[in-house]
């Protein structure tokens, strides 16, 4: 057992070895005084448990069981409390009613079928998400060594459907109309979240704290859920940081977005209320303004990749796919940006 730091990227590590395993074990807590106080408080839990004198049978391990350590080791790692109560919520009522009797390494396709059933008529979007979760607790445990492979990873990646781009029901001068009809509380997170352009929900939009923002590098932590790279810095100009001061200096919570002294989770009666006075489409949700801030930033010039940066996904197939959409007159600006050849 040992706590150790990787030089190249500062992260902290507690190391320890399990009987029956060929490889130790390795578990990572960030950067930093807090990453490395953690590290040394699971290397002292680790050497006072009766874990090194508990050998793991990989062959009869249930998805109860992994799925238990896999929330542990993200509550340790400070994972966003909303994300791992949505993850406990789909395991107890809709995945281990259907996988738990059987050990892991006896599930095969028919099994995660039955489950893939149960979001039916659902977007795709949603689907993906929520087999996702299922999937990365299932590669925790490969990774872990607590299995000896993911009996879903091959079914998955056959199975997983691409998301079709939504139709960008909403222009620019659209969304200026809704911010007008808005009330200040959603004024201010429509503004949040077209400077950021982050997810609208508990974990990005809703969940951004006031000591997130950096003010003297003009920046703000987005923490991510998606994936590593998702946990992200986002540059903020000189107007939105003199807005961001104004509301600080009037605010009640930790939560740059709250209602009356409180903290709020999701605007969507304020939304709805916005969207019908300024008369827009019904499909029109907060998640659109998400991938006009994209289309806008694209059509206006900016590196494809550091939107995907912003955007906190690694893939730029992703955003251009999914997320990108081609606004009036694009393809003449173009055609008619290139140099001329017959002069």
């Amino acid at each position: 057992m040992s706590v150790g730091q990787i030089k190249s990227t500062g992260v902290w590590y507690c190391q320890y070895r399990l009987p029956g395993k060929k490889s130790p074990v390795k578990e990572y807590f960030g950067r930093g005084e807090e990453g490395k106080k953690n590290a040394k408080l699971r290397d002292l839990e680790v050497k006072k448990s009766k874990i090194k004198q508990t050998p793991i049978n990989r062959a009869e391990v249930h998805l109860d069981e992994l799925a238990q350590l896999y929330i542990n080791h993200e509550k340790r790692k400070k994972r966003d409390p909303s994300y791992l109560n949505l993850v406990c919520d789909k395991l107890n009522k809709e995945w281990l009613p259907i996988l738990a009797p059987k050990p892991i390494f006896k599930l095969g396709p028919k099994d995660f079928e039955k489950v893939h059933a149960l979001y039916d008529g659902k977007a795709v979007a949603t689907q993906n998400r929520y087999m996702d979760y299922l999937n990365i607790i299932l590669n925790f445990g490969v990774r872990m060594e607590y299995i000896p492979r993911n009996p879903m990873k091959k079914w998955w990646s056959e199975v997983k459907k691409q998301e079709k781009p939504r139709e960008l029901n909403m222009s620019l001068d659209d969304f200026r109309r809704l911010y007008d009809n808005s009330s200040p509380h959603l004024q201010f997170a429509l503004d949040v979240m077209w400077e950021l352009g982050a997810r609208p929900g508990p974990s990005e939009l809703f969940g951004l704290l006031w000591r997130d923002v950096d003010w003297e590098r003009n920046q703000i932590r987005v923490r991510g859920t998606k994936t590593k790279s998702s946990d992200r810095f986002i540059p903020i100009s000189d107007e939105f940081k003199e807005r961001l001061k104004a509301k600080h200096a009037e605010a009640k919570t930790d939560y740059l977005i709250e209602y009356r002294g409180k903290r709020i989770k999701s605007s969507k009666s304020a939304f709805r209320g916005a969207k019908k006075k300024a008369k827009l489409d019904k499909s029109v949700c907060m998640y659109t303004i998400r991938h006009l801030f994209t289309s806008m930033t694209l059509a206006n010039g900016a590196d494809a990749k550091a939107v995907a940066n912003i955007l906190g996904h690694t893939s730029l197939r992703m955003i251009m796919n999914t997320y990108y959409h081609e606004t009036d007159g694009e393809r003449r600006r173009a055609i008619e940006s290139k140099p001329k050849l017959i002069k």
